[in-house]
């Protein structure tokens, strides 16, 4: 199977599968939705990416609870981590 990722695709998903993770808030709330790295930053900046390797599959999903919220944390899995090795990067 032949993988295709643009450039900023593949570094997302390099930097996603470098030890970290993207928690989302699935509480309902003002923070329902808000999307964390693990050093709390905010990571909006790669959730176009993120969707579409959800939607792939290349996530695993684990869920979480700090101070009575709820969130889903999602990292790289070996599908994701196959992806990376295989990838062609295609233009933009």
């Amino acid at each position: 199977m032949n993988i295709k990722l643009t450039n900023q695709q593949k570094l997302n998903l390099m930097y996603l599968a470098n030890n970290r993770f993207i928690e989302i808030c699935t509480s309902v709330g003002r923070s329902l939705g808000c999307a964390m790295f693990p050093d709390g930053d905010n990571a909006k900046s790669i959730m176009a990416a993120f969707n579409t390797f959800l939607a792939w599959g290349y996530f695993d999903e684990e869920e979480k609870h700090y101070h009575g919220l709820r969130y889903s944390r999602f990292t790289v899995n070996e599908k994701g981590k196959q992806a990376l090795l295989n990838a062609e990067v295609v233009s933009e």
